[in-house]
């Protein structure tokens, strides 16, 4: 799948007063609209769940969704809002899991994966999310240490050589971040690619993860991650 504008966005941080996305309706209703614009027709409200930051529950996101929808439709806008939630990889997860929140209409939860953790903790976790019929949906891969690309084949060197030789997997112990990308393939784990890393708004490395993820059909799903009306607006390209 290219990383490029769909007309379903997978990983979008719309709900008002959730975690660090919108905190007033009216800033939901905004960025709805201005995705709308841009195409998009079904959005997946992806709110962080994180153990001390952002614990709310399963029932709020869904009521906050339920409600966010219906103004929508007061606006005329049309848009789709799904249910999910970003998972936070940490010893707290599976638990989390125990009554996980699907994204809607699939059988995947999507998992940020810090970049402080460990490899062995990420596949022993992975590994248990896929053993209960989870998928893992493993969000913006190219923001991610330990999946940066330490190796590459010669045919592919220059800048984004330079850029992965210093890859962060390196630094915490694994001989190569292939291992663990094949790891998570070989599962049956699916990737969701960030549109702003692919226009550089998060910096050089990671647009060059990005690039090399999507020269090599890595990614299976795209989404905005935006937190605001600004951000869709800078990540859209929207003026």
């Amino acid at each position: 799948m290219a990383l490029k504008q769909r007309t379903t966005d997978y990983h979008c941080h719309i709900l008002p007063g959730i975690d660090d996305g919108p905190k007033e309706q009216d800033e939901s209703i905004e960025m709805a609209r201005l995705l709308a614009k841009a195409g998009y027709r079904e959005v997946y409200c992806t709110p962080h769940l994180i153990k001390g930051m952002y614990e709310v529950s399963n029932e709020e996101v869904l009521h906050e969704r339920d409600k966010l929808q219906r103004e929508l439709e007061k606006e005329g806008i049309g848009i789709k809002l799904l249910a999910g939630r970003e998972y936070y990889l940490d010893e707290f997860l599976l638990d989390y899991i125990s009554k996980p929140l699907l994204l809607e209409g699939t059988t995947s939860i999507m998992i940020e994966i810090p970049n402080n953790t460990s490899v062995d903790l990420v596949k022993e976790t992975i590994f248990a999310v896929k053993r209960r019929g989870i998928t893992p949906l493993i969000a913006h891969p190219e923001r991610c240490f330990l999946l940066e690309i330490a190796e590459r084949e010669p045919q592919s060197a220059g800048t984004l050589n330079r850029w992965f030789s210093r890859g962060g997997a390196q630094n915490n112990g694994n001989k190569s971040s292939n291992e663990l990308l094949r790891y998570f393939k070989q599962l049956g784990c699916q990737f969701q690619g960030n549109l702003g890393s692919i226009n550089g708004q998060y910096g050089g490395r990671v647009k060059a993860s990005a690039q090399y993820f999507e020269k090599n059909g890595v990614y299976t799903h795209a989404g905005t991650d935006a937190h605001s009306p600004d951000a869709v607006k800078d990540i859209l390209g929207i003026r």
